[in-house]
């Protein structure tokens, strides 16, 4: 009986290696099979995203619409592809599209903040507050946007940093579009002796403000003159610089050192 117990054991242990055998060798081509049409899929989603974006800057100016259409086709060619793999497997895509309706709910729960900031992303591509190379403010940090990616905003700092803004933060929130500014204003502060001629002084330090490189003739540079508490007079020019041809730090040097030598 113990003979006849063993031989059942080893007869149903063989046949059961031999399944598992015939199932793999059935399943390697497949897993193979797959494997190349995602290969296939990945390369021709980043040949797509390259292709495309590289088209639409020949026709378009705005790089942020680039963006969003060269995504929307390399997507699309990744859900061919992945479509294809589940067909080369084996899957019942009916089946699958069953499964993913209650998968997809949980999911969803899970994935509401990734959710709402890919659909945040794709709003501010659309509707375009800023674009690539803007340098915005927003969320306490003032940079060059570099990419407005599926999670986040990419900002680069003044001193080459980058800055990770969650997309709802940008779209529910403050933006300050630095860059479509024409002009930006500055001021300097500046002392005269009190025996000084206010008029004159006005006069002088109003021409070397106007006349400093990259400070805009409209709007026109102004100049108030006031008495300091030491009973020396006061100057207060301001002005604006081209915000997208000069460094504004720089034309407020230049204007305050031209100003000075003026009052001499």
């Amino acid at each position: 009986m113990i003979e006849r117990m063993s031989a059942q054991f080893d007869a149903g242990l063989t046949e059961a290696f031999d399944t598992v055998v015939r199932g793999s060798a059935r399943l390697v081509p497949a897993l193979a099979a797959a494997m190349v049409v995602g290969g296939i899929t990945w390369i021709a989603a980043r040949l797509v995203f390259a292709g495309v974006r590289r088209v639409m800057a020949r026709r378009s100016t705005q790089a942020h619409v680039d963006l969003l259409v060269a995504r929307f086709f390399a997507g699309a060619v990744v859900a061919v592809g992945g479509v294809a793999m589940l067909a080369v497997l084996g899957v019942s895509l009916t089946a699958l599209v069953a499964s993913l309706g209650l998968a997809g709910l949980t999911l969803g729960f899970a994935l509401r903040d990734v959710l709402a900031n890919t659909v945040s992303g794709v709003l501010l591509l659309l509707q375009c507050p800023f674009t690539i190379g803007d340098t915005i403010s927003v969320a306490g940090s003032e940079g060059a946007v570099v990419d407005v990616r599926v999670r986040d905003t990419i900002l680069r700092m003044p001193d080459g940093r980058r800055v990770y803004v969650p997309n709802t933060a940008v779209f529910n929130g403050t933006v300050v579009n630095i860059s479509s500014r024409s002009a930006v204003e500055f001021e300097i502060v500046l002392r005269a002796p009190a025996e000084a001629d206010p008029t004159a002084a006005r006069t002088y330090v109003l021409a070397a403000v106007a006349a400093t490189p990259g400070v805009v003739r409209e709007p026109a540079p102004m100049v108030s003159v006031a008495s300091a508490p030491s009973d020396r007079l006061r100057l207060v020019a301001r002005a604006w610089a081209d915000a997208g041809a000069a460094d504004v730090d720089a034309v407020r040097a230049t204007a305050l050192a031209a100003a000075r030598l003026a009052l001499q």
